[in-house]
């Protein structure tokens, strides 16, 4: 029945026959995909087996990877353990559900890319399709949320099971005198999902396909209303952000537009609730930068808000700054310029969709302008303008109530191994403009960096 039924999902699909890499944790879901994939073979599908192991049971997390691993053996499939061991700052970014299923999406894709397949099927079955429908409801996502698990995604995630029972998959193992594993870290009630999972447990299977089948409606729906959507708003999307220039009038298309635009910037965004955009709408006027999703941030630009992808700062950046040279920082969307201050009334113009900070600095006379600028690192002192003392930078940043999460991409400019300038925050008590000699400068840093012209109004 089973195999029946993902044999219809790949015609209705139109799903040809290629490279499937099928993702097994070794519990009942996965465990019945791949057995059923295996089966599909004989219409020309070539199939492989990843296993992500996040460590997160110690043995028992072992004891699964051995168990997917055997099963691969008779059936004669390839296969590939994934180390998907969790880093502590996603799982306080996320929390444990939310960094494991980042990281899976990740390793999985890496996977297919590696044993050159076309798609990845996942086990989401149709009472996980219920569990979300009621989860979205309770977390307030509106229609869009509603559309839950998607049999075929865009990035080449396909859901075979979709229409399959969680019964239905028990009678299958069975049969084949499979048992599978059992992740007691499904049954923890702290997690949203193993509350709902509880609660549906007492209804019938019907009752499970109309809750189900909520998602299938939102979906069917939702094109007609993002062009409903699309005239109401106006807006330009970039590669890496969307600038909104106008906001429809009804606050249900304003939810709309917000959240559509959060989900095609950020795809894996599952989280955002009808809450979490009110206070989004709600500070338009007043809004500097607010952190949305892990990889998301609204911030304002000019007359113009901005939702944008999060600047990469997980590597460490350090440039030489030649003057008069502009300088890109790509990890964090940025340049960087130091002239000379030869004439007090020389502004510089911005032109674009850009947003710019500027400090004026002075160094000794006979100083040689050699500059670099870089991101923190650890030990970084510095002398905060007003105070006879330095002090750490870090503790500098605290006090400043600079969030953590953008600590690491705020450039800092350096003179002889000297923080002149924290871009934005702060300028060095030690190089303040004064009246006595000394060469003064003009530091230039300019976001969203496009184009800049420097205007002589001699």
């Amino acid at each position: 029945m089973i195999v029946e039924k993902v044999r219809r999902f790949v015609e209705l699909h139109h799903v040809a026959p290629c490279g499937v890499i099928a993702a097994c944790s070794g519990g009942a879901d996965s465990t019945a995909l791949l057995l059923a994939f295996s089966e599909l073979r004989h219409d020309g599908f070539r199939i492989g087996c990843a296993h992500v192991n996040h460590h997160l049971r110690g043995a028992e997390s072992d004891g699964d990877e051995a168990f997917v691993r055997s099963l691969c053996v008779p059936l004669d499939i390839p296969f590939v353990a994934l180390d998907g061991t969790l880093d502590a700052e996603a799982i306080r970014q996320s929390g444990v559900e939310g960094a494991a299923r980042d990281i899976r999406h990740r390793l999985l894709a890496r996977a297919r890319d590696q044993q050159g397949a076309e798609l990845i099927a996942t086990a989401h079955q149709l009472n996980d399709q219920a569990e979300t429908v009621v989860m979205r409801i309770m977390t307030g996502s509106g229609i869009g949320g509603l559309r839950a698990i998607h049999a075929v995604r865009d990035d080449g995630v396909i859901r075979p099971l979709l229409e399959v029972t969680r019964r239905d998959i028990e009678s299958f193992l069975a049969e084949r005198r499979v048992e599978p594993r059992r992740d007691r870290m499904n049954d923890d009630p702290r997690f949203l999902r193993t509350r709902v999972r509880s609660a549906l447990r007492q209804l019938d299977d019907d009752t499970i396909a109309r809750i189900a089948s909520v998602a299938g409606e939102a979906q069917s729906l939702w094109p007609m209303l993002e062009r409903l959507v699309s005239e109401a708003g106006t807006i330009e999307e970039g590669e890496n952000e969307t600038r909104f220039a106008g906001w429809p009038e009804d606050p249900w298309m304003q939810h709309a537009l917000l959240l559509r635009e959060i989900r095609r910037l950020d795809p894996s965004s599952r989280d955002v609730s009808a809450h979490d955009l009110d206070r989004l709408i709600a500070s338009r006027d007043s809004i500097r930068r607010v952190s949305v999703t892990q990889s998301l941030e609204f911030l304002r630009r000019g007359d113009r808000l901005v939702l944008r992808r999060k600047p990469d700062t997980s590597r460490k950046f350090e440039v030489e700054l030649p003057l008069d040279a502009t300088v890109a920082i790509p990890e964090i969307g940025s340049a960087i310029r130091v002239t000379l201050c030869r004439y007090s009334d020389r502004p510089l113009v911005s032109r674009g969709e850009t947003s710019t900070q500027t400090q004026l600095f002075q160094l000794p006379g006979d100083a040689t302008p050699r500059f670099l600028v870089r991101n923190r690192r650890p030990g970084d002192r510095f002398q905060p303008l007003g105070m006879a003392q330095d002090k750490k930078l870090k503790d500098f940043l605290i006090d400043r109530r600079i969030g953590a999460e953008v600590r690491d991409s705020i450039p800092i400019l350096l003179w002889n191994g000297e923080i002149v300038w924290v871009a934005g925050v702060e300028v060095s008590e030690r190089f303040k403009v004064t009246a006595s000699d000394g060469l003064r400068f003009e530091v230039t840093l300019e976001h969203g960096f496009e184009k800049r012209e420097a205007v002589d109004r001699r």
